[in-house]
């Protein structure tokens, strides 16, 4: 009996996988090459699960991601299906050559993928690992702690609990989280993202962690943030007060109304006096895809306003007309903001 095992089913889809993120590359806007990634893709639930990889992976190596990305979702365990067809076939049957061009970048994007396939893969393995509680795209938890404090996750975010007989720490491990603390001096309550620990004195905090920094806003209370970093950094805040400590150092702070703070809570966006980046990237998390910006003069102007994240694509299209711009939407899964 002949067939095909699963592993190399499995390696044959991410060696497509491969082919198909530089063509998408080379041929975005050619509609006979959508038509056939697209047939590729639903044949089999290993090529979803190729493609996921591939594409994040490749993003993870510095390159543009693909132009073109349609809806992928994890797909459950089912038997292999035939397979779909090749990136490099025409719907007429002829094999396209790829000529030596596109096999230098397909051996720089199968070096990228490799090298990167861990760093793409291994930080959600960790973070499910580490997690005790965790939410994703536009999902929202409140996580009821055992001393009585509650913890309420914005989307795409995830905490660790580590209590003691004399402290209870909370790891941020990614995104954003708000916490109505029970004060009980005895067991001090810590907040720990990335190195930057804010230190309850009785108080409800949010606190936001990005690739940049630390964000710590009060609503009532008062907490002190430190950071070990040259020279060290010690603020203390009350209510209505914010800083952000960046990981070089810097240290921003402001005063916003405390009704205002951590308006993610009800699925709101406030900025004031913030770059556009500032906005989109607090909606990411709220997109089941990929927003993109292209060009830097929309995305440097100064924000103020209050933006609906329940709908991310509304928010992105009211952001860009009233300061300028424009939005273009590729897939469901794709949005493209460019200057006017």
């Amino acid at each position: 009996m002949t067939g095909t095992f699963p592993d190399d089913a499995a390696r044959h889809a991410d060696e497509e996988a491969v082919e198909w993120v530089i063509l998408l590359r080379e041929e975005a806007d050619e509609p006979e090459t959508r038509a056939r990634f697209e047939d590729w893709l639903a044949a089999s639930p290993l090529h979803a699960e190729a493609w996921a990889a591939a594409a994040y992976a490749y993003d993870r190596a510095g390159d543009a991601r693909p132009a073109y990305a349609p809806p992928v979702r994890a797909a459950e365990p089912r038997p292999v299906l035939p397979a779909g067809p090749s990136p490099y076939r025409r719907r007429g049957g002829t094999r396209r050559s790829p000529g030596w061009r596109r096999l230098r970048v397909r051996h720089l994007v199968v070096a990228a993928v490799a090298a990167c396939l861990m760093l793409a893969v291994a930080p959600s393995v960790m973070l499910r690992a580490q997690a005790d509680y965790r939410t994703g795209t536009a999902e929202l938890q409140q996580a009821q702690l055992a001393d009585g404090s509650v913890a309420h996750l914005a989307p795409g975010s995830a905490i660790a609990v580590s209590y003691g007989a004399n402290r209870r720490e909370i790891r941020l491990l990614k995104g954003e989280a708000w916490f109505d603390v029970r004060h009980d001096p005895a067991r001090p309550f810590y907040v720990d993202a990335n190195g930057v620990t804010t230190t309850d004195i009785g108080t409800a905090f949010d606190v936001r962690l990005d690739a940049g920094g630390v964000t710590t806003q009060v609503t009532s209370g008062r907490v002190r943030v430190a950071y070990a970093a040259r020279p060290p950094v010690s603020e203390h805040l009350a209510g209505g007060d914010a800083v952000r400590v960046g990981f070089d150092g810097a240290v921003e702070r402001s005063t916003m109304p405390p009704a205002q703070m951590a308006a993610w809570r009800n699925r709101q966006i406030i900025v004031h006096d913030r770059p556009a980046t500032d906005v989109i990237d607090a909606l990411r998390p709220w997109f089941a895809g990929v927003i993109v910006v292209g060009g830097d003069g929309f995305a440097h102007q100064r924000i103020t306003g209050v933006y609906n994240a329940g709908d991310p694509a509304e928010a992105l299209r009211g952001l860009t007309q009233a300061y300028g711009g424009s939005v273009q939407t590729i897939t469901p899964w794709m949005i493209v903001i460019s200057s006017s």
